[in-house]
């Protein structure tokens, strides 16, 4: 089970991917059922692909910056069929 600060980063750093990158959609924030302890973000990614490279890019540099500063280690992984978006 995530603990408040594991939900609190996963959020924020959803909202602040959102804000640049306004098509994504979130699919759930989940432990990862295999390792506790780390996060799974699964999202629906930009449909672009230059996009989709550009969004990679930053969701690597904001999820080590929270891997470094908090010790939580996020995950995002792209959803691309019709799951139900949040």
């Amino acid at each position: 089970m995530l603990n408040f600060k594991q939900k609190e980063l996963s959020e924020n750093l959803f909202l602040t991917l959102k804000a640049q990158f306004p098509d994504i959609g979130l699919v759930e924030i989940i432990e990862n059922p295999f390792e506790g302890g780390e996060v799974w973000m699964r999202i629906q990614p930009p449909v672009n692909n230059q996009q989709r490279s550009q969004f990679s890019e930053l969701a690597a540099e904001l999820s080590t910056n929270i891997l470094v500063e908090y010790g939580y280690d996020i995950a995002i992984s792209y959803v691309t069929d019709n799951t139900v978006v949040h």
